[in-house]
């Protein structure tokens, strides 16, 4: 009986089997085909030139690799569950599995200590990876296979018959049992997956896949720990629209209830919120461990939201049109409401405005238009010149634009002016290639017009990594 049973179901295993392992085949061939011509170069010069870091390019690129092959590979073989199977191995052995290895082996973190990683924020970030891949193998295989039925109808249709004919004269022993088990199982796997990566993959994707794994090896009392709050406030630039803030306090603030401090207004990149610099940008910690070890005074961090309702990459400036004041919002509104509700020292040397990217560039360009409110700037892989619909476009707004660039802006009386009390750090990547020659080039004019500026420079790119490290060695510098 048992020999029976082999001698009519052994023949459709086996060629289930050599199904199975085409899928996994050919997903494998089509994304070193997709490599060998140059998908992935491409892929690599556009997400850079978004602003993506290192470790973001290669989680995207294994990602839009596994969907593209898996497209492919399921329109060639008409079937989804074996590619399907195929693009998660492909996604596994190329990406995932090295990318365990590597988080093994932490740097030194943004407060300059070495680092432990933490199992729970690994497991959810693997977890979340996973779903991703899961999503975009099935999507392709399902997509291909759709696709397959359209260009390649002929074909199967006759291949098809070929199949009926030969399971008539055999004897048809199959049922669609196992099949509508199987798309049951794809079905609810592709759920799972959809629901788990909503739900985790903006972090993975905004701040970087390394970015919270860790927590520092050496701490600090607890007693020593700062508290971060978040806050609202009426922005009479904005037309009294109501706009938030997360701020930090340090530790002394609830115990010496008469000393006033130093203030630091952090802005973001774009895309971006007022959380960046305390979730990916570790602010809270860094200043924890350089006011323990009294490298700066006790600081009160802002983070605002440079978020605009008109124009969203708002480039914290006022807007060409007069329609949304962004950078009134922050300079005038947002120091005006913390210097009035929280014990801040009021003299524009005791406040310093620092940013990222979008914000790098905001916080030379505000400083310097509002060089009584703020004397300390740090600038992180920014930029200094306009750009963006913000300013508009064309001769009319050219004088507009060259106001709002802080490399033309410095070389006016205006701009010289201000710097005479600036002091101006930039930090910049090694391989941000994006920006560092323009952060280099600013630099070389600030040292021309004898400004009080330093450069860092630190290997990386435009990454959460670099910048966290980088406002560690620049608060120091700004002698808060």
């Amino acid at each position: 009986m048992q020999h029976d049973w082999y001698r009519k179901n052994g023949y459709r295993i086996f060629q289930q089997g050599i199904i199975w392992a085409m899928g996994i085949v050919l997903v494998w061939l089509a994304a070193s085909l997709l490599r060998y011509i140059g998908i992935t170069t491409n892929l690599d010069n556009g997400i850079t030139a978004l602003g993506f870091d290192r470790d973001r390019l290669l989680l995207l690129d294994a990602l839009i690799l596994t969907l593209l092959s898996s497209l492919i590979a399921g329109m060639l073989l008409h079937q989804h569950a074996p590619v399907w199977l195929g693009g998660m191995i492909f996604f596994s052995l190329s990406y995932l599995f090295p990318f365990i290895q590597q988080v093994q082996n932490p740097a030194f973190g943004p407060d300059g200590r070495g680092q432990l990683l933490l199992p729970g924020t690994f497991s959810m970030v693997l977890l979340t990876m996973i779903a991703l891949s899961l999503l975009l193998a099935g999507a392709g295989a399902v997509l291909g296979q759709a696709w397959g039925n359209v260009l390649f109808t002929p074909f199967f249709t006759i291949l098809n018959r070929f199949r009926q004919f030969y399971r008539k004269n055999r004897g048809n022993t199959h049922t669609t049992l196992p099949s509508t088990f199987s798309s049951l199982i794809f079905g609810l796997l592709l759920l799972c997956a959809l629901f788990i990566a909503i739900s985790g993959s903006g972090p993975l994707l905004m701040y970087g896949p390394t970015v919270n794994l860790y927590q520092s090896t050496g701490s600090i009392p607890s007693s020593q720990h700062g508290t971060i709050l978040q806050g609202s406030f009426a922005s009479p630039a904005l037309g009294g629209m109501t706009r938030t803030y997360w701020i930090y306090l340090p530790a002394s603030y609830a115990r010496a209830t008469t000393q006033h401090y130093p203030s630091l207004y952090l802005l973001h990149g774009s895309p971006g919120s007022p959380a960046d610099w305390f979730v990916a940008g570790h602010a809270a910690t860094t200043a924890d461990v350089l006011i323990a070890e009294k490298m700066i005074r006790p600081t009160i961090i802002v983070s605002a939201d440079g978020n605009g309702p008109i124009y969203r990459f708002s480039e914290w400036a006022n807007s060409v049109d007069g329609r949304q004041r962004m950078e009134d919002a922050i300079a005038l509104d947002l120091v005006a409401f913390i210097d009035s509700h929280y014990r801040t020292l009021t003299s524009a040397n005791e406040r310093a405005i620092a940013g990222l990217s979008m914000g790098g560039y905001g916080a030379v360009n505000i400083a310097l238009h509002h060089p009584h409110v703020f004397h300390k700037i740090i600038s992180l892989g920014g930029y200094f010149h306009a750009t963006g619909p913000v300013f508009g476009s064309g001769a009319n707004t050219l004088a507009y634009q060259q106001l709002n660039s802080p490399a033309t802006f410095i070389h006016t009386d205006q701009g010289q002016q201000a710097l005479l009390s600036d002091v101006i750090i930039i930090g910049m990547g090694s391989s941000d290639k994006r920006y560092n020659h323009e952060d280099i080039s600013f630099y070389k004019e600030l040292l021309s017009l004898k400004a009080s500026a330093r450069l860092l420079s630190n290997t990386g790119g435009h990454s959460w990594s670099l910048w966290s490290l980088q406002l560690r060695e620049s608060l120091p510098l700004l002698h808060l």
